[in-house]
């Protein structure tokens, strides 16, 4: 039986896609290993799925007893924390590898020093791997759905009218510093709409639902509004859309999990470097969001447009 290697994150639903590059650099680098991860629910869908996985545990289920049986003998702690650290220490791990920070010695044994190279964040994580001497093979994000899935986001699309390229947008953030104005959004989707002959489809997840509405009302109209959908069935829609545009989330990293192309809107507390994946399918705009004007996204997303060809 191979070694059980528990990879311990619960920060967010963006995180947690974040990590899948080296989960699938783990079962490559040791094909036997037993690979066990350590969320909360509601990152569920995004690992549940996931072929490089043995199992998954829960926070919200108290889940050291669980974990002990599993027996592990590698742990890998990406949050740093004293309860993160706790399940590290009494996981059964021998080896227990997190970054280094100053409390960590009280549960970790493997520390090595994060290298700040300023690159995609998915290059920072994968840095874990080089104590066990496993090389990694690409910083793309993996997201399997279902067939029932896609079924969900093709009956969709078939209701809309055709239009040349679809757009999604994802206006929302968790938190405060990261939304951009609302009406800002609203003039870009008018602009896609009437230069471009594109439909915008807005997305909204729970409690965001009146928010989206509320900037929805701000445009021209003739926008759409998505249905209700989960994790699985927004990654399957985004893996139909010619570009998603949006601000630093889940949406965004679910959308580069499809090979969807993606512009961002950053605030200046965070790094486009660190955000936006590598390569000429990712453009961002950055500044204060209170003043960032309009023109200044428009120009950058226009260019993006035509850059990726998906204009002239």
């Amino acid at each position: 039986m191979g070694p059980g290697i528990l990879v311990i994150v619960y920060k967010g639903i963006g995180d947690v896609i974040l990590t899948t590059p080296l989960l699938r650099a783990l079962k490559k680098g040791i094909p036997d290993a037993r690979i066990y991860f350590l969320t909360r629910r509601p990152s569920a869908k995004i690992l549940e799925g996931n072929p490089n996985l043995a199992g998954i545990f829960y926070r919200e289920d108290k889940p050291l007893s669980a974990i002990r049986r599993a027996g592990i003998d590698i742990s890998i702690d990406f949050m740093r924390s004293s309860s993160s650290g706790f399940f590290a220490r009494f996981s059964g791990a021998q080896k227990r590898i997190a970054f280094h920070y100053p409390a960590g010695w009280l549960f970790h044994n493997t520390m090595p020093a994060k290298r700040e190279d300023n690159a995609y964040t998915v290059f920072d994580r994968l840095q874990l791997l080089e104590p066990l001497g496993i090389p990694h093979d690409g910083a793309k994000p993996d997201l399997a759905f279902a067939p029932e899935n896609a079924a969900r986001a093709d009956a969709f699309l078939a209701g809309l009218p055709p239009a040349p390229l679809t757009v999604t947008f994802d206006i929302t953030s968790p938190r405060d510093h990261r939304r951009w104005a609302p009406e800002n959004f609203a003039k870009l989707a008018d602009r896609l709409k009437a230069d471009y002959g594109a439909r915008v489809v807005f997305l909204w997840g729970p409690g965001e639902l009146d928010y989206v509405k509320d900037a929805m009302a701000l445009s021209s109209g003739g926008h759409i509004l998505a249905p209700d959908f989960d994790l699985l069935d927004l990654a399957a829609l985004l893996k139909r859309t010619s570009l998603h545009v949006g601000t630093s989330s889940a949406p965004m990293h679910l959308a580069v999990s499809q090979s969807t192309p993606t512009f961002t809107v950053y605030a200046p507390q965070n790094s486009p470097a660190s955000w936006t994946p590598p390569g000429p399918e990712h453009s961002w705009v950055q500044g204060e969001l209170a003043s960032l004007p309009f023109e200044a996204a428009w120009e950058r997303l226009a260019a993006h447009l035509k850059a990726l060809g998906a204009v002239k």
